[in-house]
């Protein structure tokens, strides 16, 4: 089976994130995909060895956006996250 931590990450953490989802196919290895804002495959995360702790230090580096509940509003600078905004100062930074 899974391991608890990975349990209650896909249970209680996922619905915290916005524009996360899940893909989990029945008896692989729950795996989190990353999809950019045209829905392209951006990386498949293995979560079987992770804890649930390093799971969210992860999802959070990657710039998601974690409500307080699952109802929570999302700011309007968060709602495509983690897609950064095309604007200048951004692609400045990766010239």
């Amino acid at each position: 089976g899974h391991s608890p931590q990975v349990k209650a990450f896909v249970t209680q953490d996922i619905p915290l994130y916005h524009n996360l989802e899940m893909k989990h196919l029945p008896g692989a290895d729950p795996e989190l995909v990353l999809l950019s804002l045209q829905y392209e495959e951006l990386e498949r995360i293995p979560l079987s060895d992770m804890t649930r702790e390093e799971i969210n230090q992860l999802i959070q580096d990657l710039g998601f956006y974690r409500k307080e509940t699952p109802d929570a509003p999302v700011p309007e600078e968060f709602q495509f996250a983690p897609a950064k905004p095309l604007d200048g100062a951004c692609r400045a930074n990766n010239s």
